[in-house]
């Protein structure tokens, strides 16, 4: 099995966010990437780049496509809230060699409508032309959705190193309905390598009966869902039992290969 590992971050974050992991799989002889998506990471400052709002998922795809082609073999790819959309969008290229998505944004023919999540993302979406426009949630919506297991005197430091996103994506995530591209859109059947699906069972922005259904359409996926974590399960406290998960999937496919 490869032991080139891209771990992919969701809207607003940036590569910063995959320490823990990078330096849990590090420690297992895999070699990690953690890139920073198109205008995004703690370079992209607190000015967002003019051209940020109307920058499409697939655009994140294709400049991701790009690294995953310039690896020697098919990686291993983690892909958390819209980094696991955009990982399906690269397994369904055949780029992917193992797929993982926890918390992941799902494609345009999975219902996510929830009272959590558009309560959360409402305040983005009410603002006039959104779809045109950088966004950035709010510190308050950001603990609500994310940070609630993040102890309370580190919640603004992790607040102060999220950077603006597209809103053309979160139109494109939120609201697929009036994406005439369907920029979300994944045809499952194109997915084809192993796959884990991995939700937490007290997010508020991608609840788990959501991320299961993303689990639904792919025949060949494992399924678990974390008791007592949040949509932050991959850095939050007790991210180690996520990572642990995750090698022991890895190692277990390892080991059929070899027999």
């Amino acid at each position: 099995m490869t032991k080139n590992l891209v771990m992919i971050h969701g809207m607003w974050g940036g590569g910063w966010y995959w320490q823990p992991m990078k330096t849990f799989f590090g420690a297992r002889g895999y070699t990690c990437h953690t890139p920073d998506l198109r205008y995004h990471g703690e370079s992209a400052g607190n000015d967002p780049h003019p051209g940020l709002g109307t920058t499409s998922i697939q655009d994140y795809v294709d400049d991701l496509a790009e690294l995953l082609r310039s690896l020697p073999e098919k990686p291993v790819v983690i892909g958390h809230s819209m980094g696991g959309l955009i990982a399906q969008k690269l397994a369904e290229q055949g780029l992917v060699g193992q797929l993982i998505l926890a918390c992941p944004a799902p494609p345009d023919d999975v219902l996510a409508i929830s009272w959590a999540g558009l309560k959360s993302l409402s305040p983005l979406m009410l603002t006039p032309g959104f779809w045109k426009k950088p966004t950035m949630p709010s510190f308050e919506n950001a603990v609500k959705s994310s940070f609630q297991l993040i102890p309370a005197n580190e919640r603004r430091e992790y607040y102060d190193r999220l950077c603006h996103d597209s809103g053309k994506v979160l139109l494109e995530i939120a609201l697929p309905f009036l994406d005439k591209r369907s920029a979300a859109k994944v045809a499952s059947s194109k997915v084809q390598c192993p796959t884990l699906v991995l939700s937490a069972e007290l997010d508020k922005l991608i609840p788990a009966q959501v991320v299961k259904k993303v689990a639904n359409k792919y025949p060949q996926a494992a399924y678990h869902c974390f008791t007592g974590q949040t949509h932050w399960v991959i850095a939050e406290k007790g991210w180690e039992a996520c990572a642990e998960y995750i090698a022991e999937w890895l190692d277990r496919l390892a080991a059929a290969e070899d027999k």
